[in-house]
This record gives C-alpha cells, sequence and structure tokens, in this order.
C-alpha cells in the first residue's frame, strides 16, 4: 500500500514488487510530471493497481481514528489508505502501508496494519490523542470540537497518558 509519500521518496520506481494504492493518492501526486508519468508506467506494467475503499471501510476508520484522537489529523486520503488496508487485509492479503506521516502510522498500528517508513525513522510507540481546553482544563475525548463548549478558548491536542490496549 502506497502513500503519497512512498512516491515522492521514489519508492515504487526503485523496486521490482507490486503495489496498490487509492484513487486520492493518485490525485494527490499527479499534480508532479514527473510522479504522474511514473504511476502511469507502473499502472501498464501491472505494478500498480488503484482501488478505492469501499464505504464501510471508511467508516470503520473514521471511528478507529476517533478513539485514537487521530481523527483531525488525518485528510480524506490518509483515511482512504488506511480504509483500504483493512479491507485488502480482511480480503487475506498480507499488508503494509508504505508512508512517513506518523498519523498514518499511528493509526495503521491501532487498525493491526503493519507499516514502513521511508525517509523517517517511523514512530516507536502508539499514541492516543485527546484534546483539551488551555482556558479551563477540561478534557475532551472522542471528540471532534474545535472549541471548548464551557469557555469559548481553541482545543489544544496533547497525547494522552493512560495506555488502554482495547479499541
Amino acid at each position: 500500500m502506497l502513500d503519497s509519500t512512498a512516491f515522492y521518496a521514489g519508492v515504487p520506481s526503485t523496486s521490482i514488487s507490486k503495489y496498490c494504492t487509492t484513487p486520492s493518492v493518485v490525485k494527490e501526486v499527479s499534480h508532479i510530471k514527473k510522479l504522474s508519468m511514473i504511476v502511469s508506467a507502473l499502472i501498464d506494467s501491472n505494478k500498480l493497481s488503484i482501488i478505492e475503499p469501499l464505504h464501510n471501510s471508511v467508516e470503520e476508520v473514521r471511528r478507529i481514528a476517533n478513539k485514537s484522537g487521530d481523527l483531525q489529523k488525518l485528510s480524506d486520503t490518509d483515511i482512504s489508505i488506511i480504509a483500504l488496508g483493512i479491507q485488502l487485509k480482511k480480503n487475506g492479503y498480507d499488508v503494509t502501508i508504505v508512508s512517513d506521516d506518523y498519523s498514518i502510522q499511528n493509526l495503521a498500528n491501532f487498525s493491526g496494519l503493519r507499516f514502513s517508513p521511508v525517509m523517517t525513522k517511523g514512530i516507536t510507540r502508539t499514541i492516543r490523542w485527546f484534546l483539551y481546553c488551555s482556558g479551563c482544563g477540561k478534557a475532551f475525548y472522542n471528540s471532534n470540537m474545535a472549541i471548548c463548549d464551557v469557555c469559548g478558548t481553541k482545543l489544544r491536542r496533547r497525547m494522552r497518558y493512560d495506555r488502554i490496549r482495547n479499541l
């Protein structure tokens, strides 16, 4: 599974492996002519499959991302990569997501998927996030709010230190 960062790093053009990605990743990298040509060549040589994840897989990822606290940091493209990974894993495929995006790596870990960083070390532990208000101190778990409902201060993201094992 290739995220945009894998294309930027040149991974698919230096390997003999077969890959897959989502249409939104292709759209994200296609503005760069060289990458657009690489994507076309990989598709033509059957080294790259482009698959749209199913709606229920996308919704499952949104639920998991909300529980991990990553939802606000993920784009629709990021969510599509994880969703396709979950979908393929459920169909019996061995899935590794190639990405340098820490939020994608964190969510992949929460989803039971392997990941492989390209140009970075990658995450070394899984993190749960929560939102908090620096004005009144209220904490918001599993929330998509941006503003505190008590005092109106913009919410910030912070690591959750209690390690909850089960989603």
